[in-house]
């Protein structure tokens, strides 16, 4: 994907993490066909059996672990990039842990907060540093101030 190859590591990435995120939960969940059956049963006379489709192989029990397995990678990976949205990011990590398995979702969050925390301290240092809308997109690179324009450019020090 295109977060394996460096767009993971953008500071202002958290739509992009999002929108993963919701694909990933966008994943059909498989039909439920004994609900389906007990509905279509109490609709026909006594005594016929309704006949339903076969099970679409494309959702079975494994797509709901695999979608969750998934969901857990996406967020895990998220929340160690400094970037805009983490504190929220981090919010639905754990809401996400915690829905499906209080014990197994309170070991995981404990795991993957010295990272959220340390992805948090970057992004805040380098706030610190500059921002985005300080940068001014469309200007060449000037020499620092102070500096010897001639041996800067010939990449000789004087």
């Amino acid at each position: 994907t295109a977060l394996e190859f460096g767009a993971g590591f953008a500071q202002n990435n958290h739509l992009i993490w999002k929108r993963y995120v919701n694909f990933v939960k966008s994943w059909t969940e498989p039909v439920n066909y004994s609900a389906a059956a007990m509905s279509l049963a109490s609709w026909m006379p006594q005594g016929s059996v309704p006949v339903l489709p076969p099970a679409d192989p494309a959702h079975d029990h494994s797509t709901s672990q695999k979608q969750l397995a998934q969901l857990r990678t996406i967020y895990q990976r998220g929340v160690t990039h400094p970037m805009t949205g983490l504190d929220q990011f981090w919010q639905e990590y754990e809401a996400f842990e915690r829905s499906h398995s209080d014990s197994l979702g309170t070991i995981l969050v404990a795991e993957w907060l010295p990272k959220y925390q340390h992805a948090r301290s970057i992004y805040l240092e380098r706030n610190r540093v500059w921002t985005v809308h300080e940068l001014k997109g469309g200007r060449l690179a000037v020499p620092p101030v102070g500096c010897n324009v001639e041996g800067a450019v010939a990449g000789v020090s004087t």
